[in-house]
């Protein structure tokens, strides 16, 4: 985290340039308009990661981020941080919701990712048009996976 910005997926273009230096298939950048480090526009990271051939990810949070990724030039749109900017729509799970309607507005495609806790949540990401889904924590985290378990079962003692 950089002090002065909420942005932490790749804040800035040194950060972006150093993954696509490593050789990354494809950079995810926080497409909200959220400050970013320094100040550094979105709009010219895109400009000059594409001017080096990057595909680039949009994560954002709500529609109209999607559309503005959409208008930068990004290669896909991922929910990434729904749920996670105190503007977006707060939900306990997958936001499904805004999935459906990134589906009729934006014509990139879209990846559900975000709070996906279960193979039934997956694939109905899947179902509803997602073009792939990010599982993150449900499978990469034990400790927030052994807390579900604990709080599960904690509940079913009472």
């Amino acid at each position: 985290m950089h002090t002065g910005s909420d942005v932490y997926i790749t804040p800035t273009l040194a950060a972006a340039e150093a993954i696509l230096a490593a050789g990354a298939d494809m950079i995810a950048l926080d497409a909200t308009q959220r400050t970013r480090p320094g100040a550094e526009s979105l709009k010219t990271m895109v400009s000059v990661l594409k001017s080096q051939n990057a595909q680039l990810m949009a994560d954002i949070s709500t529609l109209e981020e999607a559309l503005w990724a959409q208008e930068l030039g990004f290669d896909c749109v991922g929910t990434t941080l729904a749920g996670y900017t105190p503007y977006s729509r707060q939900v306990a799970g997958p936001d499904f919701e805004l999935l459906q309607i990134l589906q009729q507005q934006v014509s990139c495609p879209i990846i559900l990712e975000g709070r996906i806790w279960t193979p039934e949540e997956a694939q109905q990401g899947l179902i509803l048009g997602a073009h792939a889904v990010v599982v993150g924590s449900a499978i990469t985290r034990p400790h927030l996976i052994a807390r579900r378990f604990v709080e599960a079962l904690n509940g079913a003692a009472s």
